[in-house]
């Protein structure tokens, strides 16, 4: 049985819209994290630009050395899915 492939949203614009915003976790000038765990994906592919959320690099590195994504959200508190989601929708016109 074959499993249809999945298309990751791809937006540029919503990239650039992140970097510079403030981390979510210290407030520095951020660049553009693609979630790990947000929508299914192969291995080695990222997770759609719908689901990248800012952080500076020193946190962006940081998260990436700790390894497991949602316990080092959990540990920072915060909801990195619930912010995607939200900044997604003011992105599009589509929050409430």
């Amino acid at each position: 049985m074959l499993i249809p492939k999945t298309k990751r949203l791809v937006d540029e614009k919503y990239l650039q819209s992140l970097r510079g915003q403030p981390c979510l976790v210290c407030g520095q000038g951020g660049e553009a994290h693609h979630l790990m765990r947000a929508e299914e994906r192969g291995m080695a592919r990222k997770s759609g630009d719908n689901w990248a959320v800012p952080l500076c690099h020193k946190c962006h590195m940081e998260l990436h050395a700790f390894g497991d994504e949602q316990t080092w959200w959990d540990l920072e508190g915060i909801d990195a899915k619930e912010w995607a989601l939200k900044n997604w929708g003011k992105y599009n016109g589509s929050s409430d």
